[in-house]
C-alpha cells in the first residue's frame, strides 16, 4: 500500500503530500482485524481518551526538550499564527524542502535541485542561507539596516548571528528576530511561488516585501512605533528607537 488508490478532489501542495508519506508509513504497519470495530485511542492517558492537560503536557514536555534552543524566536505576538509554526517546522527541519521530500519517498533524487535554479541540492539551510539566489537577499538585509557583515550558513548560527546585530536592548533584538522571521518567510513564498506558479519575485522586489511586512508587524506590536512607512524604509536603525 503506497496510498497510489487515494483520490483527491485536487493537486496536493507539497506539505500535504509530505502528510500523506508520513500517513502511508504509519498505516504500513497496522495489521487489519477482522471483526474488530476502528476506534480511535489517546495513547498519553491511562484512559485511553484524549484530554487537553496530558496534551498539554505532552506539548510543553517536548518544548523543553526541543525548542531550548530556539525558544526566543517562537510565538511572537508581532508574528501571525501561520508564520509562527513555519518558523517552528523550520527549526524542527520539518518544511516541506525537496531533501524532506525525497526522504519521504515523494521526489526522487532528479528532482531535488534548488527552486531558485542555482543547481545545488534544495535542503533548509542551503535554501535559506547559502543559495546563491537567495542569500543574496541577506545582503540586501544587511545593507538596507546599515550593516556590513558576512552571514553564516548554518541556520542556528545564522539566527543568532543576525540577530545579535540588534543587541542594543531585549527589545531591539526582538526587532531583529522579526526582520529575520519576515525574511525567512518572503523567501519561502517566493520558492513557492517558482514551484507552483512559475512565479517569482526580482531580489529588489522581495526586499520591499520584507520591508513593508516587517513595518506591519512592528507596527502592530509597539505602540511608540508610530513612523510612516517611507521613513521606514529610509531610517531603519532610527526606527528602532522607538522599541529600544
Amino acid at each position: 500500500m503506497g496510498g497510489e488508490a487515494w483520490k483527491w478532489r485536487r493537486c496536493l501542495f507539497a506539505w500535504e503530500e509530505l502528510l500523506v508519506g508520513e500517513c502511508v508509513e504509519r498505516l504500513s504497519v497496522l495489521v487489519v482485524q477482522v471483526g474488530l470495530a476502528d476506534r480511535w485511542v489517546w495513547k498519553l492517558h491511562p484512559s485511553n481518551k484524549y484530554t487537553v492537560q496530558s496534551a498539554y503536557s505532552y506539548l510543553t514536555a517536548v518544548d523543553i526538550n526541543i525548542t531550548e534552543d530556539f525558544h526566543h524566536f517562537l510565538w511572537h505576538k508581532a508574528v501571525s499564527l501561520k508564520v509562527n509554526i513555519f518558523v517552528w517546522r523550520l527549526f524542527l527541519n520539518r518544511l516541506a524542502t525537496k531533501d524532506n521530500l525525497r526522504t519521504r519517498h515523494v521526489l526522487d533524487v532528479s528532482q531535488v535541485s534548488c527552486a531558485a535554479s542555482c543547481g545545488a541540492v534544495e535542503d533548509r539551510d542551503h535554501l535559506f542561507f547559502k543559495c546563491d539566489h537567495y542569500g543574496y537577499l541577506w545582503l540586501l538585509i544587511s545593507h538596507w539596516l546599515g550593516i556590513d557583515t558576512v552571514l553564516h550558513g548554518d541556520l542556528y548560527a545564522h539566527s543568532n548571528q543576525f540577530c545579535a546585530l540588534g543587541r542594543f536592548s531585549k527589545n531591539s533584538r526582538t526587532a531583529f528576530y522579526i526582520i529575520w522571521i519576515s525574511t525567512l518567510f518572503v523567501i519561502w513564498k517566493d520558492r513557492n511561488n517558482r514551484i507552483f506558479d512559475n512565479h517569482f519575485d526580482q531580489l529588489t522586489e522581495l526586499l520591499e516585501k520584507v520591508k513593508l511586512q516587517t513595518y506591519w508587524w512592528l507596527k502592530a506590536k509597539y505602540m511608540t512605533f508610530d513612523f510612516d512607512y517611507p521613513f521606514w524604509r529610509q531610517n531603519p536603525l532610527c526606527c528602532f528607537q522607538a522599541v529600544m
